[in-house]
């Protein structure tokens, strides 16, 4: 049973792992010596090349790329910064496979705002049967006696029963319908 965890690469070298953070100047190339078969970029400030030793030109690397190579490890590497400013990498270097549990995200991304800093609390008087709500972000709660119809023409919107509440984010102002005299309360987060 012993015999199933073997050391890395026959024996010869027990898994190791290197952290760096490298400054380069715009357009040089520097030499990494440590050996290796993974290496992996946990930052970096702008795109740069690497070569491996048994390269013959560079290759593009960046944040969050990693490569694997089977076999022996590999005694170094060359990083060169081909953009016209400087920039810093961080990167990791070892001998054998080396995950990262840390979640990393990256492209186009859609976020929601989460909290908001405030809340405006309003009543509104049903008049002529409607009453308009304003865009954003809002918490209606009908306080009259009677249904209230958001959105539509009148009677066939989302009922809104009395006392019920309904939360709604709108880049347009909107109608609420209901009987003359009851109360819309808007609560308007910002």
């Amino acid at each position: 049973m012993a015999d199933d965890f073997l050391p890395i690469n026959n024996g010869r070298q027990q898994s190791s792992f290197k952290y760096f953070t490298m400054p380069l100047a715009a357009g040089e190339v520097k030499d990494l010596n440590n050996p290796f078969t993974c290496f992996r970029c946990y930052n970096a400030t702008a795109n740069f090349k690497v070569a491996w030793v048994a390269n013959a030109d560079f290759t593009d690397f960046g944040e969050g790329m990693m490569v694997k190579f089977d076999g022996d490890p590999l005694a170094g590497v060359k990083l060169y910064n081909p953009n016209n400013a400087p920039i810093i990498v961080e990167i990791g270097m070892g001998i054998g496979t080396f995950e990262d549990s840390r979640l990393s995200v990256s492209g186009s991304i859609q976020t929601v705002q989460g909290a908001y800093g405030s809340i405006a609390c309003t009543t509104q008087i049903i008049a002529s049967g409607e009453t308009t709500v304003a865009a954003g972000h809002s918490i209606l709660q009908n306080t009259g006696l009677n249904v209230m119809y958001i959105a539509g023409t009148g009677t066939d919107g989302l009922q809104l029963q009395p006392q019920g509440t309904f939360e709604i984010t709108v880049q347009t102002p909107f109608k609420v319908y209901g009987t003359n005299g009851d109360t819309l309360a808007i609560g308007s987060l910002v």
